[in-house]
């Protein structure tokens, strides 16, 4: 009405987010006859080493704060990952979701099959060797960082899904930082170099309707949708 008082926007809910940051270190050692003898740049290779470390160790603890997300029932069937992608968030961050399970876990969806034998994982036309789920994105990652559930003769394995961008946030305090020194910390003794790696961050949860973390054993194949049946001619046979 053009007349009518102008309403209230249904205005964003805000909340505080504490965070605490925390300092991941270590020192790595190389005697300096190596680093003199070899032909290889090993300080350069040790570096991109510890740089790898620096980011399991930043996954490690986004993974834990996924353990946050809401909790799905087990999926049994895979109509069951098709009404968790269309049902369990938000309509407005579905272009940006995606799946994620660890590797044992996608060799089990890998091998569900439909009624005529056929896998019903859909290779990425893009990336052959990667796979969607009604055009979504499944992310893999090692078990030995996203570990099954349940026990060795049995495990349940993770599947979540949504938008971790959303539901994760990284504090970044302070990004890798390396030092190298041959006098001190004992390797002027020694003849050594010691490399210093300090990584200052922290991972809180921060939306967790934007992501749910679902967890399956096995996945049945899809029933044949279709049944045999008789025919009866004008001469009742």
């Amino acid at each position: 009405d053009e007349t009518a008082t102008i309403g209230d926007n249904d205005d964003p809910k805000l909340s505080i987010i504490k965070y605490t940051i925390h300092r991941y270190a270590g020192i790595t050692t190389a005697t300096n006859s190596l680093l003199k003898d070899t032909a290889d740049n090993i300080l350069a290779w040790l570096s991109g080493w510890i740089a790898k470390k620096v980011v399991v160790t930043r996954n490690a603890k986004i993974i834990a704060a996924m353990n946050a997300a809401p909790k799905k029932p087990s999926l049994a069937k895979f109509d069951d990952i098709i009404t968790m992608i269309n049902t369990s968030v938000d309509p407005a961050i579905k272009a940006t979701s995606f799946l994620m399970t660890n590797t044992s876990g996608l060799n089990v969806l890998s091998e569900v099959k439909d009624a005529m034998g056929r896998y019903l994982l859909q290779p990425d036309p893009t990336q052959p060797d990667q796979y969607l789920i009604r055009g979504k994105r499944i992310v893999e990652v090692a078990d030995k960082w996203l570990p099954n559930g349940g026990t060795a003769s049995a495990p349940t394995y993770p599947l979540y899904y949504g938008d971790l961008s959303q539901a994760v946030t990284l504090f970044d305090r302070e990004n890798l930082s390396l030092l190298t020194t041959n006098i001190g910390g004992g390797a002027f003794e020694k003849d050594q170099t010691k490399i210093r790696v300090i990584d200052r961050f922290d991972v809180e949860a921060t939306d967790t309707e934007a992501f749910v973390a679902g967890s399956f054993s096995t996945i049945a194949d899809q029933p044949a949708n279709f049944a045999a049946s008789s025919a009866t001619t004008t001469d009742g046979k």
